[in-house]
């Protein structure tokens, strides 16, 4: 929390008074350092006046401050005052008002006052919401940034990485750019965390592709809503990720939209991408290969997997055949832009090194234990 406010001198405040008291009650309120005397106007129920920040002005019934006067406090140096006590020093409001000369309701006024007037303001901070950078992983794997993000009660780590996604992507998009699209498990709960986008256009990066539990109408509404919350063009690319011939590929890439929507990712100002790791259940792509394209791949060296680019431990990408059945961004088009990768593969680090090797992503949002299992790799 933070106090605008400076204090000044500090007059005393007389309350409860009567008339056959107050001249006694006056000479024990001579405080002031500047030799003024704090005079406490008297009602029906004999309570003290509130001194106006101005010195000058009728009383107030019920507040607390002295009347002005040469050597009174304004209304706000009290208010820093009591704040100060209660909300730095830990007085509570009894003691507080015992210091003062108020009732502990008084005091309760006045500090409601504070915050209202902004004297107090009060600042939560949650650890989990802008996520750990973790600059020395960063450093070690040669790209922008390293984020950590830390699950909220109750939220999967899936959306934990999508929500420090969402917190990097406006810093990497510029307005009127072009921001491209990759659907995964873990970017599926972007749009959830979104609060902001730049005006841009939108470019779906790679197209549908189903995956035990999720449609591929769930992959193809998240350019669309990404879209929306832009303002920009979009460019959806309606063909599975991977086809079963390079014929057919060859097909579907001559027709104009999905042409143009490849075409499109040659300009990619910024991306958002997935990094899975080649093992069942860590890549959206390994279930739609057969076995034996599986094993060739794994006994190559692949370890990753970003957009249908598959990669070795050294971030080389790994030609094969099955490119040729792949319809989706190039590798070339993605280094071209900045891109931020969601990395949520827990116990397959080689996959978020060989990713950053490649030269493919620029920021990586990864779990507490995969940062932990990446830096241990590297040392």
């Amino acid at each position: 929390m933070a106090y605008d406010s400076s204090t000044g001198p500090q007059g005393s405040l007389v309350s409860g008074q009567n008339p056959a008291d107050a001249a006694g009650a006056r000479d024990e309120s001579r405080t002031s350092d500047e030799g003024g005397s704090a005079r406490a106007a008297h009602g029906p129920t004999g309570v003290a006046a509130r001194t106006s920040e101005a010195g000058a002005g009728p009383a107030d019934a019920g507040a607390g401050p002295s009347a002005g006067g040469p050597g009174a406090a304004p209304a706000g140096s009290l208010k820093v005052s009591l704040a100060t006590e209660y909300f730095l020093d830990g007085l509570s409001k009894v003691e507080i008002a015992r210091r003062h000369g108020l009732s502990r309701f008084q005091v309760a006024r006045l500090l409601d006052e504070a915050r209202a007037e902004g004297i107090v303001r009060i600042q939560i901070v949650d650890p989990s919401a802008s996520g750990h950078e973790h600059a020395t992983l960063a450093e070690k794997l040669g790209i922008s940034s390293v984020t950590v993000a830390n699950p909220r009660p109750g939220e999967s780590m899936r959306a934990a990485i999508a929500r420090q996604v969402a917190r990097l992507l406006p810093t990497v998009l510029n307005e009127g750019g072009r921001l491209g699209v990759a659907w995964s498990r873990t970017l599926m709960h972007l749009p959830d965390s979104l609060e902001a986008l730049p005006a841009a256009d939108v470019v779906q990066l790679v197209g549908p592709l189903s995956t035990p539990g999720y449609s591929t109408a769930q992959s193809s509404e998240l350019v669309h809503t990404l879209g929306a919350r832009t303002g920009g063009r979009i460019w959806a690319l309606p063909t599975p990720l991977i086809v079963d011939s390079a014929q057919v590929a060859a097909s579907l890439r001559s027709m104009q939209e999905v042409r143009t929507a490849l075409d499109a990712a040659d300009s990619l100002d910024a991306a958002v991408v997935s990094i899975g790791a080649w093992s069942a259940g860590a890549s959206t792509l390994w279930a739609r290969l057969g076995v034996t394209e599986q094993q060739g791949a794994h006994d190559a060296g692949v370890v990753a997997e970003i957009c249908g680019i598959l990669l070795g431990p050294t971030g080389a990408v790994w030609h094969s055949a099955m490119e040729d059945r792949v319809i989706g961004v190039r590798a070339d088009q993605l280094r071209r832009a900045r891109v931020v990768a969601a990395a949520p593969a827990v116990g397959r680090p080689e996959a978020v090194l060989a990713a950053a090797r490649s030269g493919l992503v620029d920021d990586i949002v990864l779990a507490p234990e995969l940062a932990d299992q990446v830096a241990a790799l590297l040392e």
